[in-house]
């Protein structure tokens, strides 16, 4: 049996949430790991905000998840609306699935509040390093190691590891270097992230904390986070990017939301200028890298496998792909497991990807752009129908939570 602490540690190129999420799982198993993040700070992005329950339950496992639902927003309800109309088509409460998770609910925990939970409490631990400003811009395959090198303010830096694992998403320098085809295609949607501390709910009292607003021209989603509301619109295929996501456009796309809120309570009210907080604006992809292994080195989250957003199932997925992973290199380095492990890695998280992941989020994807009247009544008598049975509720908020495997 190896003693892991006199081993070369394994070495995680981005400090994103699946980065740092793969050094936690690795640092509570007792695994020397240092991260590495080419930027000098920690990404302010608000794209990716959702956790499911099976991975809260992941987070528990390495002791964290108290601290991460801390600086999140529980969600015990999805709900399903008509934009035209302002009818609430389907309601899902996730008092369905109590009896199936101790974490009963989604959390809103946006990636950069996540992460900026992580690092310090991965700081904490012995067995692990973060690194900022290194960027990856090569590496060596020695075959009982890897020796890569970082580009840094103060030069280049040469470090060995036993493994080297790519977090560092959907341009990942890792796949790059590595030659690995990112086969795929893009989506033609292009969406419009809005982040505002407007209280939407003047206008829309029903709201929920979570909303997906059905449209053909402009589908909208509506999350409540911990410190803002993040608003997602289609943008139509006409709109100019520039145009659309300067000021004046974003205060009249919100402006012209709130009025289809508007009713005899409200007309009279005078909607001030919305603070707007942030925007992004930006295409989705439907990816999957070649493989997830090239010998010592391997591929975790978006840097392996990118897919729509609809269900939250991204920044999950690779989280999942790091429970996955952290295990086997555990075992390998303890002397208990050999490297078929790495490729077993590789057969089931590409599986999951191609087979669970992309499916459920196309169907979600098929679900928002609806656009002709068959395909819209269809889709909202389904989402009724499942709403007003109990088990069918139960399978839904199951799959939902990536809990496919309970149902």
């Amino acid at each position: 049996m190896s003693d892991k602490n006199e081993l070369l540690p394994v070495l995680i190129v981005g400090a994103g949430p699946v980065g740092l999420s793969l050094a936690t799982a690795l640092a509570q198993q007792g695994v020397a790991t240092a991260v590495y993040e080419k930027e000098p700070t920690l990404n302010q992005e608000i794209r990716a905000s959702t956790l499911h329950p099976a991975t809260l339950e992941m987070f528990a496992e390495w002791g964290v998840a108290e601290q991460v639902i801390a600086n999140g927003n529980p969600v015990r309800q999805l709900m399903y609306w008509e934009r035209r109309t302002q009818e609430l088509i389907a309601q899902f409460n996730y008092e369905s699935i109590a009896a199936d998770t101790p974490f009963p609910f989604r959390l809103q925990c946006p990636q950069h509040i996540l992460t900026r939970t992580l690092k310090p409490l991965l700081q904490q631990s012995p067995y692990a390093t973060v690194h900022m400003g290194h960027e990856l811009i090569g590496f060596t395959d020695h075959g009982s190691h890897v020796t890569a090198v970082f580009q840094t303010e103060n030069g280049e830096v040469a470090v060995n590891g036993r493994y080297l694992c790519g977090a560092d998403g959907s341009h990942s320098a890792t796949r790059r270097l590595l030659g690995l085809a990112f086969p795929g295609s893009t989506y033609q949607d292009r969406f419009l992230l809005i982040g505002t501390d407007y209280n939407f709910r003047q206008h829309y009292p029903d709201l929920g904390p979570v909303n997906y607003i059905f449209d053909p021209k402009e589908w909208v989603i509506m999350l409540a986070l911990p410190d803002l509301t993040r608003v997602v619109f289609r943008l139509r295929d006409e709109e100019d990017s520039d145009t659309a996501t300067s000021p004046a456009a974003l205060q009249q796309r919100l402006q012209n939301f709130v009025v289809e809120g508007q009713n005899t309570q409200y007309a009279t009210r005078n909607t001030p200028p919305f603070n707007i907080l942030t925007t992004q604006l930006y295409r989705v992809h439907r990816r999957v890298a070649d493989t997830f292994r090239v010998g010592n080195v391997l591929l975790v989250g978006d840097a392996a496998h990118n897919n729509n957003p609809m269900g939250g199932m991204g920044m999950n997925s690779g989280i999942h792909d790091a429970h996955n992973l952290a295990p086997k290199l555990s075992s390998i380095l303890e002397g208990e497991g050999d490297e078929s492990l790495l490729d077993q890695y590789n057969t089931e998280r590409r599986q999951v990807a191609l087979e669970d992941v992309q499916s459920y989020s196309e169907q979600r994807f098929k679900d928002m752009t609806a656009k002709s009247d068959a395909e819209r009544q269809q889709r909202d008598a389904q989402l009724r129908a499942m709403a007003a049975d109990p088990a069918l509720a139960r399978a839904y908020l199951l799959k939902a939570s990536m809990l496919s495997e309970r149902i």
